[in-house]
């Protein structure tokens, strides 16, 4: 095996990691937007609470991250996928034998 076909290789199953990480990241959103729903239409007698306003704005900020990381994920398996010549430096840099005067 060459040096180009390992580095595409290991390339390529990066690049499939990152595809199920996105895709573990997606299954997780239903019970993300499930909770918002419940403290953005939780009504409450006395009136709105600060219980509510929290956690409304954490699922909010949780799920915008959420899908940040999947972004993330997808441009990486992506770029990995293809193994361009700067993946191939990062992944497998050439050798160079430098000669040191002791």
């Amino acid at each position: 095996m060459s040096r180009k076909e390992a580095v595409l290789l290991v390339s390529r199953a990066l690049a499939i990691l990152q595809l199920i990480f996105a895709l573990m990241e997606l299954t997780y959103l239903p019970i993300r937007l499930i909770s918002l729903n419940h403290h953005t239409t939780r009504v409450d007698v006395l009136g709105p609470s600060g219980y509510d306003d929290f956690w409304n704005g954490y699922y909010r900020v949780d799920i915008g991250f959420m899908f940040a990381r999947i972004v993330i994920y997808l441009v990486f398996a992506f770029v990995f996928w293809n193994c361009g010549p700067w993946i191939e430096r990062v992944l497998l840099p050439k050798r160079e034998i430098h000669d040191r005067a002791d």
